[in-house]
């Protein structure tokens, strides 16, 4: 029994401290940091929204399934170093999927998935990008958590005004 759980614990351990190497970030002040819970996006839906609106009702039923947006953001040279070792590490020891790369206006933008309930949902996005904004070097860090609906993702990025959420129009996990 003793084993058993031993065993467990060193399976898990890099995912949990994946989760943590970026759960550090929030409280640099080298970093902008923003952080939004499944309890915002459940206000959100609350909001006298026009529902027979198709495409509100398609962005009510996004935030409904969310469960977390994680968004860190540095152009300090040592912390933008720091995130680029601890993405390297996080998808090295995690379950991550490719899904798309992109360079261009001089900003270099990966994402990955876990997949989902289908080939139109994932179970988590996570977007690194480096790159830069008004001639200053970046990095940004991005990690969506709950029933994400693809097609349907890049308004949201857009609406939270994400760096590098513009390529989120482009995603297909096929």
């Amino acid at each position: 029994m003793k084993n058993s759980i031993l065993a467990l614990c060193a399976f898990l351990i890099p995912f949990l401290s994946g989760a943590q190497n970026f759960a550090k970030y929030e409280n640099m002040k080298e970093v902008d940091a923003v952080v939004i819970t499944s309890k915002m996006f459940k206000l959100l839906t609350k909001i006298d929204l026009n529902a027979d609106d198709p495409e509100t009702q398609q962005y009510i039923d996004l935030i409904e399934n969310l469960q977390e947006i994680r968004v860190f953001t540095s152009k300090q040279e040592g912390v933008r170093k720091q995130m680029a070792s601890d993405v390297q590490s996080f998808l090295k020891n995690g379950t991550m999927e490719e899904l798309m790369r992109v360079s261009s206006d001089g900003k270099n933008v990966k994402f990955y998935y876990k997949p989902g309930r289908n080939d139109d949902y994932v179970s988590q996005l996570f977007m690194f990008m480096e790159g830069q904004d008004e001639k200053t070097p970046v990095s940004v860090i991005l990690n969506i958590t709950g029933d994400i609906n693809l097609s349907q993702v890049s308004k949201l990025a857009q609406d939270f005004k994400i760096p590098g959420g513009e390529e989120l129009e482009n995603i297909e996990t096929n």
